[in-house]
């Protein structure tokens, strides 16, 4: 098997990046500041939109300009900083992986793929990524753009470790010797503004002449789309308001480890018997992994008529005063929730 790339289909690419390209807040030189902000960047940017992720790098970098000023943090402030991210143990392992490099190699970002793979949370492809941007190192960074375009460069319906071997062999080949991670980026935004995952725009692609699944009519069913079921569920969630508090439970396990979020109504023992519903707030939906989460919250005041109540017994949770929510990491919904908690406690 062979990928049809040479010299002028990679001069075509790069001449097509330098004119169409988009320029990112972390591009730039290899500094010791622009191999940091390249490094939390491809952390973020796994599993997650460039949208998504500029609006929060700048915030990150803003409060932890270096590997020193994460490892100084502790875990909440790491997680609030990395709220509207999800997947919240690529911020934990950045953390644990700044520490280890200041143990391990005295502050400094490690250049060789090898030992950047021998931190946490560091794979093949970051590892590649910041060697290539940060380093100058000719080594191929092949992301979901990246494997796609592999995929229709080949006419190949499976993404395997021959493909994987063989594109990466040519994209390294190709490289230049000076910026050889201008390749990368290429690919990168080529996969992202032309040939997307549906309607490619092959008129515009400088690889369309090498591309197999475009010259046998292919690049719309390659790859081939794969429906993953949805679960819905729905959570009635309490707030329970006590004396200028608010009850807030801290999750142990599981994919919202360390993030604070209102208990579900379920889980509080006597919740008719002794608080009483003071109003509801608006919807909010809770997506993650294969879950769609509506959230129903309802705002509960303590009855005092009805005597003292018992100590809730749900494990983790604490009341805090309504101005300490915004320091408490959380899952976007339900800081979406905390929003509108003020507003509604105006009219109690």
């Amino acid at each position: 098997m062979t990928i049809n790339l040479n010299e002028d289909s990679a001069e075509a690419l790069l001449i097509w990046f330098r004119v169409h390209g988009v320029s990112y807040p972390w591009a730039g030189s290899s500094d010791s500041l622009d191999v940091w902000g390249i490094w939390v960047s491809e952390v973020m940017l796994q599993q997650t939109t460039v949208a998504a992720v500029e609006p929060r790098y700048r915030s990150w970098m803003k409060r932890f300009p270096s590997p020193e000023a994460l490892a100084a943090a502790d875990e909440e402030e790491v997680l609030r900083e990395w709220e509207g991210l999800g997947y919240y143990n690529r911020a934990r392992n950045l953390a644990v992986a700044v520490a280890e490099i200041r143990t391990a190699y005295g502050g400094r970002i490690p250049e060789e793929p090898a030992e950047l793979r021998r931190l946490p949370g560091v794979g093949e492809y970051i590892a590649a990524a910041v060697a290539s941007f940060a380093f100058g190192k000719r080594r191929a960074a092949i992301d979901a753009n990246g494997r796609r375009i592999a995929q229709r460069l080949s006419a190949r319906e499976i993404w395997d470790k021959e493909l994987e071997t063989v594109f990466r062999s040519a994209v390294e080949e190709l490289m230049p010797l000076e910026n050889p991670g201008e390749m990368n980026a290429a690919l990168m935004q080529l996969g992202q503004l032309v040939c997307t995952p549906r309607s490619p725009r092959c008129g515009d692609c400088p690889l369309a002449l090498c591309c197999l699944a475009r010259l046998e009519g292919r690049q719309e069913s390659i790859p081939p789309r794969r429906r993953q079921e949805v679960i819905q569920k729905k959570t009635r969630l309490a707030i329970l308001y006590d004396g200028g508090r608010i009850l807030m439970r801290k999750r142990m396990k599981g994919i919202g480890k360390g993030l604070w979020v209102f208990p579900a109504e379920s889980e509080i023992e006597g919740l008719e018997k002794w608080w009483e519903p003071a109003g509801e707030l608006s919807e909010q939906i809770h997506a993650y992994t294969r879950y769609r989460e509506v959230l129903q919250p309802r705002i509960f005041r303590r009855n005092d008529e009805r005597g003292t109540a018992p100590v809730i017994g749900l494990p983790d949770t604490n009341f805090f005063p309504l101005e300490k929510l915004q320091e408490l990491p959380m899952p976007t919904a339900y800081r979406r929730i905390s929003g509108q908690v003020p507003d509604i406690l105006n009219y109690l």
